[in-house]
């Protein structure tokens, strides 16, 4: 009987995990004190004025109800300062490599969670929590590498992060590395 009962549960386990999930890990700023998937930890700087501090993190790619290739990347942003912060998921970019580090098409952005504007703010002092979800343009074991590029603004000022993270099992070639934030102001 005990036999029976951890072959259904492993059956269980398989058939909802699938054989085309997978995790991906961040290749850089590892906070290793987080609790939960794997982050990475940014000190948050617009117009040499440190506002804030981002941790990103990926549940990994699966397969969606409907046989969708997608992946998921999380965000928590913490503000620092006495006026609002605004993450722009209009410009959100997902960038997907293969094993050669061939790009290939872009993912295409679906969700945002918890449901509601592009435009997320986070109140002065405050921290918010939320996911973006990405169709896949291959299966999600396909995909070796991948780089999110995502913005952040104070007033007319921003912030440009890419993000690398690796399939877990893989190496993480330095060539992988994303280049350092781009604070830009804007005209």
């Amino acid at each position: 009987m005990r036999c029976c009962f951890a072959l259904v549960v492993a059956v269980a386990v398989t058939g909802a995990c699938g054989s085309e999930t997978t995790s991906f890990r961040p290749i850089d700023h590892i906070d290793a004190r987080r609790p939960g998937p794997p982050s990475t930890t940014y000190d948050l700087a617009i117009a040499g004025e440190l506002v804030g501090k981002a941790h990103v993190w990926s549940s990994g790619g699966y397969l969606s109800s409907s046989g969708e290739p997608m992946t998921h990347v999380g965000f928590e942003l913490k503000n620092a300062t006495l006026q609002t912060l605004t993450f722009d998921a209009d410009v959100l970019e997902l960038a997907v490599f293969d094993l050669a580090g061939t790009a290939l098409p872009p993912a295409r952005f679906t969700r945002l969670m918890p449901l509601g504007p592009s435009l997320i703010t986070v109140a002065p002092g405050g921290m918010t929590m939320f996911a973006t979800y990405f169709q896949l343009p291959v299966q999600p074991r396909a995909v070796e590498r991948m780089q999110v590029r995502w913005t952040l603004r104070k007033g007319a000022d921003e912030y440009q992060q890419v993000t690398a993270f690796v399939r877990d099992g893989s190496e993480s070639p330095v060539e992988a590395t994303p280049p350092a934030a781009q604070p830009t102001p804007r005209s």
